[in-house]
C-alpha cells in the first residue's frame, strides 16, 4: 500500500529554512583605538567613556616617548593629563574600569615625532623593556605615572623615519619578562613584501606580535574608492607576509587631516570588502579617540566610531524580519505541507541601518 507520508527530504528542507532564517553568517570584526595625544579635552573623550562605548577590543595609551640616547622615558598624552605633575595617576581607576569591561589596555611606545625616541643599542632595549615592565605591566604595586596598574601589553607605534635597529630585541625582552603580554605594532602601510623597508620589519618577523595595524593614511597605499590598486597590493603584502599576525586597517577617525586620506563611513565598506579577502584580517584601528569625538563636535550625527561600528561588526545589525517571523508563527509544524513555507524572499534578510553609512 502506498504511503501517505511526506517525502523524507521535506523535514530537512524545513530545518534548513529555520537555519537560514535564524542563523546568518557574517564577518564580525573588531575595532581598536588610540587614546591620548589630545590637543584639547572634549566630553566623552576620557578613557573610561571610551571603553564604555563597548566598541573597542583594545585601547592603546599614546604615548610613552622620550627614550634612547640616555633619556628617561616619560608619558605624553597631550592635554588629556600631565604625567610630569602626577596628573595621570587618576587614570588608574579608568584603566581598571576598562579592563573590567574586557577591554585590553596597552601602553603605546614611540609616537609621531621620531626625534623623541630611538634605540641606540641592545642595552638600551634591555633597559627600556625593564622600565616598561616594572612600572606599567608587572602588577607589583609600583606607584608609577599611571598609579598602580598592570596593563595588558605594549603597542609599538614607530614612525617610518625611525631607526630600524633593536625593536626586535625590545620585543624579545618584553616577552621574556611576561610571555602572556600582548604585543601589537603600528607602522606606515607602504611596505613591499620580502623587503626590510620598515623599521618594525625584524620585530614583526620574531613571531611575538599578535596584532598589527598598518596606518592606511598619509601613505601612497591609502584607500581611494576609484583607485584601489595600491591599497589592495599593500593589504595583500601585509596579510601574506605576516600571515600569523592579526591584521587591522589603521584609519583616521576625522577628516581634519584630509591630506592624509580620511575614509568616510560611506566608503569604508569598499575597503573592508578588499581586506576581508584575507584570513588574518580582523578589523580596524582608529587614530584616535580625540578625533573620533571631535567628529561629532564638528557637526556630524555621532562620533566616527559610532557610525562605523555596525559596518565593521555587522553581526549587531541582524534581526529576524517581521514578515518571516509572522509566516513561521502561522506554520502548522504537524502538517508537512507547511514545511517549505517561510523560506520566501525575506528569510535570512540582513537588515542594515539605512542611516549608518552616511556622514
Amino acid at each position: 500500500m502506498a504511503s501517505s507520508s511526506s517525502p523524507p527530504f521535506l523535514p530537512f528542507l524545513f530545518l534548513l529554512c529555520l537555519a537560514t532564517a535564524f542563523t546568518i553568517k557574517v564577518h564580525a570584526d573588531q575595532m581598536a583605538i588610540y587614546w591620548g595625544s589630545h590637543t584639547k579635552n572634549l566630553n566623552n573623550a576620557d578613557l573610561r567613556a571610551t571603553c564604555e562605548t563597548k566598541h573597542f577590543s583594545h585601547v592603546s595609551l599614546a604615548f610613552l616617548t622620550n627614550f634612547g640616547n640616555g633619556r628617561t622615558p616619560r608619558l605624553d598624552f597631550g592635554t588629556a593629563c600631565d604625567a610630569e605633575t602626577g596628573g595621570c595617576k587618576s587614570l588608574q581607576e579608568d584603566i581598571a574600569a576598562c579592563q573590567q569591561l574586557g577591554v585590553k589596555v596597552l601602553l603605546s611606545i614611540g609616537g609621531l615625532d621620531e626625534q623623541r625616541y630611538t634605540l641606540a643599542s641592545a642595552q638600551e632595549a634591555n633597559q627600556l623593556a625593564a622600565h616598561i615592565y616594572d612600572v606599567y605591566l608587572s602588577g607589583n604595586g609600583i606607584d608609577g605615572p599611571l598609579g598602580k596598574v598592570k596593563l595588558d601589553g605594549v603597542d609599538f607605534y614607530v614612525n617610518d623615519a625611525s631607526t630600524h635597529n633593536y625593536w626586535d630585541v625590545l620585543a624579545q625582552d618584553l616577552k621574556q619578562l611576561d610571555e602572556d603580554m600582548t604585543l601589537t605594532a603600528s607602522q606606515g602601510c607602504d611596505h613591499t613584501a620580502g623587503q626590510a623597508d620598515i623599521p618594525l620589519y625584524n620585530a614583526l618577523k620574531t613571531g611575538l606580535f599578535s596584532k598589527m595595524w598598518p596606518r592606511f593614511y598619509g601613505q601612497p597605499c591609502t584607500y581611494h574608492p576609484k583607485h584601489t590598486a595600491a591599497f589592495e597590493a599593500s593589504v595583500q603584502n601585509w596579510a601574506r607576509e605576516f600571515s600569523t599576525i592579526d591584521l587591522y586597517l589603521g584609519i583616521l577617525a576625522n577628516p581634519d587631516h584630509e591630506e592624509q586620506r580620511f575614509i568616510s563611513p560611506r566608503e569604508l565598506p569598499g575597503a573592508l570588502k578588499i581586506a576581508r579577502q584575507h584570513d588574518n584580517f580582523q578589523g580596524v584601528m582608529l587614530w584616535n579617540r580625540y578625533l573620533d569625538v571631535k567628529f561629532l563636535e564638528d557637526g556630524n550625527r555621532a562620533p566616527y566610531s559610532d557610525l562605523i561600528y555596525r559596518i565593521v561588526n555587522p553581526s549587531n545589525n541582524i534581526r529576524m524580519p517581521a514578515a518571516t517571523t509572522a509566516r513561521m508563527s502561522d506554520m502548522d509544524l504537524a502538517d508537512p505541507k507547511t514545511w517549505s513555507r517561510g523560506c520566501g524572499d525575506h528569510a535570512g534578510d540582513r537588515v542594515w541601518p539605512p542611516d549608518e553609512v552616511g556622514a
